[in-house]
Formats: structure tokens, C-alpha cells, sequence
């Protein structure tokens, strides 16, 4: 049986929902009927490298736009023209991505282009704009973990024009269901005692994150709550910039940078609660992940209100702090017990090995004519 050629773009070595995403797809779908390569834009080097180290065939590190524009645009050429993929998947969240599967439709026709949008909004917001034209006509299959998300890759209008297929940010929901003693080693190993309330937050140092905004709510806790500390996980280009903020406000030894890590599953485990503050979202993974374990989780309101999946979820407007600090009092007041989640994600479809057969199914069967 002749295997399809799958290219995947979107891969970082960050911890991150597309990289999650991608991740379980590499490590779950059926080889004996895909061949993988992966197109990336930096080496992925830690804890993602650990995870997708053999599930993949090749890794090509693509060539910067910015810096080298005509090296890029015949790097993207012979790429196409030597492998004459079947299907190239690019999981990116603005439309400037358009650009590069213009040039590897143009020199592999046979190619279908999957766009899969992964955010429901960017800073970049006037090169979005300009390229969201192209997305629509250049892609052969249109994906999206949320209505936000399709919206804002498709347009306002986008499921009465399209075909637009949602894909839930699926997560191996075994690995994060809560277990006591997971928790009681995770808390040992960061030497923290039974009676400290942990709040937790997973994701790339990025602006979108609002890891400052994140910054002051916890000021505004920790100036009324002697037993609260926040656990953060995740690396990026602010990381040394929110480092000295925390310093700046003498909380160094109340907030703990963890970094990357492969058991990030394990650290939900020991947390109280899961705090999101973000500028903007598609369907964070990161949200699924942490209902999974049983987690109350708080999030702003610029992330898809369907991302509450268990009823464990508020949402909170960003312009007042106070109302952050006074909900993370109340639930520390509530002392409340974690349930197990399993069927609840199932129920949401959020199983993993449904929605790859899914995926599966799109790459032998998605719209082979444009």
C-alpha cells in the first residue's frame, strides 16, 4: 500500500497549543499509511524534541522570509518540486502562511493545501488582513479548533462560504486525569508544603499570553494571602523580561519558572488552580488540559467561551485586576475537591483517538480538487 506524504508545518520547540496539538498527531497516527516530514522555521531542540524523536522522517529547517526572501522563495520551490507531497498541513494562526503554500502549490500541483487556523487573533493584524484572500483561494481544506478561530483565519462569513472543518485540540486525556500521587511527588520535588495554594499557568512567554498582566494579578493575591505561590511553565523572548518584573515586585521567591519540561501533565497535578490571562485565543489546549485534571480554571474573555468544557471555568474581562484577585480569594476560601474528568472529556470530544481517525481520514479523502 503506497503511503501518503504528509508535511507538517507549525512545529516549535515551545510549549504551546499548536505544538501539543501536533505533537499527539505525530505520536498517535497510523505510520503504515503516512509518511511524515516536518517543515519548521528553528531546530526543535527539549522537551518537544524528546516527544517527536522517531515519529517523524525528515525535518526541514526553512529558511527566514524576512532575511532572505529570494533564498526562501527557492527553498520553498525545491522542497516541493523534489517531494511532491500529497498534503501539506500548515497549523499557523495568521494568514501570512498563505504566502507559503502559494509557492508550493505553484511547483507541486498535485499537492491539496490544509490551512488549520489555531488563534482567533494576532498583533499582526494588518498583514493578516492583506494575505486572508489568499488563504481562501489557495487552501483545499479549511480547519479550525474553534468558530473563533475559523472566523478569524476565514472570514466573518466563512462557514456560509466554505466547508470549514472543526477539529477539537484533542488531548490524551488519561495522562492528565488527576492522581493524588502524582501531586504529593510533584510538590515534593519543588519543595512545597501541603497548605500552599498553587496557581498555574502553561504557555509560550509571549505578548499574547499577557504574562504581565498575569504578573499583577498575582501581586494583588499574594499581598492578601501569605500561603500562595504561581508555578509557570513554558520559555520564549519575554521570559528574562517577566523574570525582573516578578523581582522588580518582590516576589521572586513566591513564583517558580519551570521552563520546558515533558511532564507537563504532571504538573497540573499539583496546582490548585489554572489561570489563563490571555490578549487573545483560539481554543487553548492548555485549557483542556488543565479541566482534564479537575483543575477550576479562570480565563479572560478574549478566549472562546466554549473552551469550558466542565463547568469548572470562569471568564473575566482584563481591566480589572480586583475582580481576578477577589475570585481567586473565593476559590481559595472553597477548598474544593477535584473529580475525575474522563467522561466529561469524552463526552465534549476531546478524545484523542477519535478525533485522529479524524485527521486520518482528511489526509486520504480531503478535497482533492480545487
Amino acid at each position: 500500500m503506497k503511503k501518503e506524504k504528509i508535511l507538517i508545518f507549525g512545529m516549535t520547540p515551545y510549549i504551546g497549543g499548536i505544538e501539543n496539538y501536533l505533537i499527539n498527531i505525530l505520536q498517535n497516527i497510523n505510520h503504515e499509511k503516512f509518511d511524515i516530514d516536518l517543515l519548521v522555521k528553528e531546530n526543535i531542540y527539549g522537551s518537544n524534541g524528546d516527544k517527536i524523536r522517531g515519529y517523524y522522517n525528515k525535518m526541514y529547517k526553512m529558511v527566514s522570509i524576512k532575511r532572505h526572501p529570494i533564498k526562501f522563495f527557492l527553498y520553498l520551490k525545491r522542497l516541493s518540486q523534489k517531494n511532491q507531497y500529497d498534503v501539506v498541513h500548515f497549523n499557523y494562526c495568521t494568514s501570512v502562511v498563505g504566502v507559503y503554500a502559494l509557492i508550493i502549490k505553484f511547483y507541486s500541483k498535485k499537492t491539496r493545501i490544509f490551512i488549520h487556523s489555531h488563534n482567533g487573533n494576532s498583533d499582526k493584524k494588518i498583514t493578516h488582513y492583506l494575505f486572508r484572500p489568499l488563504v481562501n483561494k489557495i487552501a483545499n481544506v479549511k480547519i479550525a479548533c474553534s468558530e473563533k478561530a475559523a472566523q478569524w483565519m476565514f472570514g466573518k462569513n466563512a462557514f456560509k462560504t466554505s466547508n470549514i472543518i472543526l477539529c477539537n485540540n484533542f488531548i490524551d486525556t488519561d495522562k492528565f486525569l488527576f492522581n493524588n500521587t502524582i501531586r504529593n511527588k510533584v510538590r515534593n520535588k519543588l519543595k512545597i508544603h501541603d497548605d500552599m495554594f498553587v496557581i498555574g499557568h502553561i504557555g509560550r512567554f509571549a505578548n499574547q499570553k499577557n504574562h504581565k498582566g498575569l504578573i499583577d494579578i498575582f501581586s494583588k493575591v499574594a499581598a492578601e494571602n501569605d500561603n500562595v505561590m504561581l508555578i509557570l511553565l513554558g520559555t520564549g523572548e519575554l521570559e528574562q523580561q517577566i523574570k525582573e518584573y516578578v523581582e522588580c515586585l518582590g516576589l521572586r521567591n513566591r513564583v517558580l519558572f519551570l521552563g520546558l519540561t515533558l511532564e507537563a501533565n504532571e504538573y497540573y497535578q499539583a496546582m490548585d488552580l489554572f489561570i489563563l490571562p490571555s490578549l487573545f485565543e483560539g481554543l487553548p489546549v492548555v485549557g483542556i488540559e488543565a479541566q482534564a485534571s479537575g483543575l477550576k480554571c479562570l480565563f479572560s474573555k478574549n478566549i472562546d467561551f466554549k473552551c469550558d468544557i466542565s463547568g469548572n471555568v470562569e471568564f473575566i474581562n482584563l481591566n480589572n485586576l480586583d475582580v481576578w484577585k477577589d475570585k481567586i480569594n473565593n476559590i481559595i476560601e472553597s477548598n474544593y475537591t477535584r473529580q475525575n474528568m474522563k467522561n466529561v472529556l469524552i463526552k465534549a470530544g476531546y478524545d484523542l483517538h477519535t478525533e485522529i481517525n479524524k485527521i486520518e481520514k482528511m489526509y486520504l479523502e480531503g478535497e482533492r480538487k480545487k
